[in-house]
C-alpha cells in the first residue's frame, strides 16, 4: 500500500501561505526541539530547503535512504521531495526556506535541475565552498530579521547566490544509503490535516469549532487537543491565521477597499475586522498596504 507523506508549508503548518518571505530562516533547534528533536518524513510541493549543519550525527533520511552525517554539513532539498531528521539533542544549525513563486524564474529553473531525492549533500572536508554557504546563510539569517523594505529582494538575492554554490560543488555524498521503512500518518495526524483541508475551503465562512469537528470526524474537545498538540495552535487560533493571511496578502497584491478585504478574508464587520487587524500586526490595513507598497 503507498505510504502517505504529508505536505507542509514549513513542518508542522499544513496551512498553506503560512509564509510570505521568498526566504524563512531559523534555526533548527526551533522547530525540532518541541518534536523532541525528530523531524517525520514529510515534503513541501512549493518549497526548497537548505539546511545547515554544524553538529555532526545527524540522521537524514530523504526518500527511502538514510545517512548519518560525520562532520558539518549542507543539504539541499528540492520540492516535493520527502525528507525527515533525527537530530542529537542541542543540534546546532540553520535551516532556510525557499518559496519558488517567490524567487526568479532562473533561480527557480536551476533549482529544478538539482538532483531528484535531496541528494546534494555536502560536506565540510569536500566542498570548496562551505565557507561561502555558512557565510549567506549568516546574511540570510540578518537580512530576514531586518524589517527593511529592501529585505525580500536581497534575500532572493541571496536565495540565488545559494542555489549557484550548490550548483557549483554538487556531489551526491550518499555512498552507503540503505533502505528504510517509513512511518505513516498517525490517525491524528490524519485528522489534522482534514481540518487544515477544510480551513483551505472554507475559511471565509463562519464556521463554527463543532461545524470543523463534525466535518472532520470528531468532537469539538478532541479537535481542539490534536490542534494544540500537532499544530500549536487552537482551532479558532488557526481560523484567525489564516484569514490574516489572506486579508494580508490582498492588501499587497490587490487593490480592493478595505471592505472587501474583510469580507473575501471571512470577515463580515469591516470595523472588526480593522481592529483585528491592528491588534496583530500593529498596523491599521491601510498602513500595511502603504509600507508593503513603498
Amino acid at each position: 500500500m503507498p505510504r502517505p507523506i504529508p505536505n507542509y508549508d514549513l513542518y508542522g503548518n499544513l496551512l498553506s501561505g503560512a509564509s510570505r518571505d521568498p526566504v524563512h530562516c531559523e534555526r533548527v533547534r526551533e522547530r525540532s526541539a518541541p518534536h523532541d528533536w525528530t523531524i517525520r518524513l514529510h515534503r513541501h510541493k512549493h518549497l526548497a530547503q537548505f539546511f545547515l549543519f554544524e553538529t555532526a550525527g545527524i540522521e537524514i533520511t530523504l526518500a527511502e535512504t538514510r545517512y548519518r552525517t560525520t562532520r558539518p554539513s549542507a543539504l539541499f532539498v528540492p520540492p516535493g521531495t520527502p525528507h525527515g531528521f533525527r537530530f542529537p539533542d542541542n543540534t546546532e544549525g540553520d535551516v532556510l526556506t525557499l518559496a519558488l513563486e517567490a524567487l526568479d524564474a532562473d533561480t527557480v529553473s536551476r533549482i529544478s535541475l538539482l538532483p531528484d531525492h535531496g541528494a546534494t549533500l555536502l560536506t565540510e572536508d569536500t566542498c570548496p565552498f562551505f565557507d561561502d554557504l555558512r557565510s549567506v546563510t549568516r546574511q540570510a539569517q540578518r537580512v530576514f530579521a531586518d524589517v527593511r523594505p529592501a529585505g525580500n529582494e536581497t534575500l532572493c538575492t541571496l536565495a540565488r547566490l545559494l542555489v549557484l554554490l550548490c550548483q557549483s560543488s554538487l556531489q551526491t555524498g550518499l555512498a552507503g544509503a540503505r533502505p528504510v521503512d517509513v512511518h505513516e500518518l498517525t490517525l491524528h495526524e490524519q485528522q489534522a490535516q482534514r481540518f487544515c483541508d477544510l480551513l483551505e475551503l472554507h475559511f471565509q465562512e463562519p464556521w463554527s469549532v463543532g461545524e470543523y469537528a463534525s466535518r472532520t470526524g470528531v468532537s469539538p474537545a478532541h479537535l481542539t487537543r490534536i490542534c494544540r498538540r500537532l499544530l500549536n495552535a487552537s482551532p479558532n487560533a488557526l481560523v484567525r491565521q489564516r484569514r490574516l493571511v489572506e486579508a494580508r496578502r490582498l492588501l499587497e497584491f490587490t487593490r480592493h477597499p478595505v471592505a472587501e478585504i474583510a469580507q473575501r478574508s471571512g470577515y463580515r464587520d469591516p470595523a472588526f475586522f480593522c481592529r483585528t487587524f491592528k491588534k496583530q500586526t500593529g498596523m491599521t490595513p491601510g498602513g500595511f498596504r502603504m509600507r508593503v507598497g513603498s
